[in-house]
Formats: C-alpha cells, sequence, structure tokens
C-alpha cells in the first residue's frame, strides 16, 4: 500500500500546477482596443471568434477580452510578448515579430494588404500623374507612422520616408506638405478618405499607379500560450475548408477588390525586405488569384 500512495503521489506532482487550458476551463484570448474602426481590424476580430467557435468542440469554451486603451502596432509587440495583458495581435511579420512571438501562419487577409494606394493632395495631381518609373516615383516622400513594417520596406528600397507618430497626426502632416503621399493598403484609401475630407477637402487618392510587395498579415500569439495558436490554426484551418473565411472577408471588402481589379493602374514592384520568399510559397493555397498573378509579375521583374 505505501508503495501504490508513493506512486500516486509522484504522478500527482508530474501534472503542472498552470496548464494553460483543458476542456473544462475557459480560454481567455487578451486583444488590443479599436479605437478607429479599420475594416481589417472589425475583419479579423471576426475572424478571431470564428476560428476560436470552430475549435471549441476540440478546445472548450473561451472568452475574448478587449483591451480598454489603443495601443500602437510597437506597444502592442511588446505586450504580446510579456504575454500578461495581450494574448495575440494582429501584424504584418517583420524580424521582431517572428522573433518574440508566435505566428500562426494563416494569411488572414489572402494577401490583399500586399496592393498599396497613395493619398495625397489634389494640388500634387498633375504632377503625379507625370510618374512613370519607380525613380520619378523615389525622388518623393512617402508617409508612414512609427514601427510601421511598410517604412522599412521603403527604405530598403531606397525611397525617402517621413516618420510621424499615430495614424491621425499623418493627415495633417500631408496638408503641411510635409511629404507628398501617405501610403496605405487598398482597403484602407477609401475608407479613409471619406472620414479625413472634411478636414483635409482636397484630399484625394491616386488613381495612376499603385504599389506591389506581398505583404501577409498574420495573428501573432503570446509565447506563453502555444495552446491558443495550434487552436487558432486548426480554427482558421477549418473555416478555409468549409468556405466561412472566404465569404467572411468577401463581406468585409467588396470596394477593396473591385479596386484591386482595376487593369488601368500602372503597379511598381518592391521586394519585401522583411521576409523571404517561402512566406508567399506556403501562404499560396489562401491568396486571392490576382495577388498570386501579381506576385508571378514581380518575380519577373
Amino acid at each position: 500500500m505505501i508503495r501504490i500512495f508513493l506512486a500516486l503521489v509522484f504522478v500527482v506532482a508530474a501534472i503542472p500546477l498552470h496548464a494553460e487550458n483543458s476542456l473544462n476551463d475557459t480560454l481567455v484570448v487578451r486583444i488590443p482596443y479599436m479605437e478607429r474602426e479599420a475594416a481589417h481590424r472589425v475583419y479579423a476580430d471576426e475572424l478571431l471568434r470564428l476560428a476560436l467557435e470552430l475549435s471549441k468542440d476540440k478546445y472548450g469554451p473561451y472568452q475574448i477580452v478587449q483591451q480598454r486603451q489603443e495601443t500602437v502596432i510597437r506597444r502592442q509587440l511588446l505586450e504580446v510578448e510579456a504575454g500578461k495583458n495581450l494574448s495575440l495581435a494582429v501584424s504584418m511579420p517583420t524580424p521582431e515579430w517572428l522573433e518574440k512571438t508566435q505566428i500562426v501562419q494563416v494569411p488572414i487577409m489572402k494577401g490583399l494588404a500586399s496592393y498599396r494606394l497613395f493619398l495625397a493632395s489634389d494640388k500634387n495631381q498633375a504632377m503625379l500623374k507625370n510618374i512613370n518609373t519607380l525613380k520619378e516615383l523615389k525622388a518623393l516622400t512617402i508617409g508612414q507612422g512609427q514601427g510601421w513594417s511598410t517604412a522599412k520596406i521603403l527604405e530598403d528600397n531606397g525611397f525617402n520616408v517621413m516618420h510621424g507618430g499615430p495614424y491621425a497626426t499623418l493627415i495633417p502632416m500631408l496638408k503641411a506638405n510635409r511629404f507628398e503621399l501617405l501610403m496605405r493598403s487598398i482597403y484602407e484609401v477609401g475608407p479613409e478618405l471619406n472620414a479625413y475630407k472634411r478636414t483635409m477637402p482636397d484630399l484625394t487618392i491616386v488613381n495612376n499607379f499603385g504599389l506591389y510587395t506581398y505583404l501577409p498579415m498574420y495573428f501573432f500569439v503570446s509565447k506563453n500560450q502555444p495552446l491558443l495558436a495550434e487552436r487558432l490554426t486548426y480554427g482558421l484551418h477549418s473555416a478555409h475548408k468549409n468556405g466561412q473565411l472566404n465569404k467572411l472577408f468577401e463581406s468585409h471588402f467588396t470596394e477593396a477588390l473591385k479596386r484591386l481589379r482595376n487593369k488601368q493602374r500602372k503597379t511598381f514592384f518592391l521586394t519585401n525586405t522583411n521576409i523571404d520568399k517561402s512566406f508567399f510559397e506556403q501562404d499560396k493555397p489562401y491568396l486571392l488569384k490576382e495577388i498570386v498573378e501579381l506576385e508571378k509579375q514581380s518575380r519577373k521583374k
């Protein structure tokens, strides 16, 4: 009997005191607060809930808790790394994110963020219509926020970049002609034009050229929650397989997809210096056909 008792003691002692989650526990998922309802953030939150719901039978119940104050992307990285205030965040991959957090490598935006358009002042439209080469584009200054992965890509490719603070500071800088162009994703330019037209009446979208560089977007999870990363991978794969991911995506990005399919616009191609080509190859089954075609074109350049 003593031997059996001791054996049971050793078995119990071997069980972790703080297991991350079990089927009877409620998994708490802490996400960033969103002050400005950007389409991709609304979509990402809905997709997160869908992935958690589709994985509930296998992984158990969950609760999503949102922060009370907005944090910039660099701060989100620090908090996801610490794993206390944030369980995950949405970001494009950079060496820092890849090193300090755990990637869930399903490209949630289907590659749509890869196509970039520009906001500008209408008074510069005549000059911008004469941009025909990458060299001419590089002669202009492009505005970017602090910590944006796209800023590094532009700088690595020889562009002039003017850094601002949070996004709200960039439109006044564009209005004051601190830079000629503000680069945004193809799904951001329309809503942002509508949002800021009142404070900058001559704000416009540059329609004669755009820029492509493969820019996937993923959920990045705290390394303290490996089971959450596993669960999201399972849930996202399920959503992709049953068609719910595509349906949700199309419900949010109809107008952006129309812009993407505009064949009249000249496209400049850049290398994404934050990642290697293996990301595209792994992501390819999830991507829009237009993005796959643009990537083919970029590799011919």
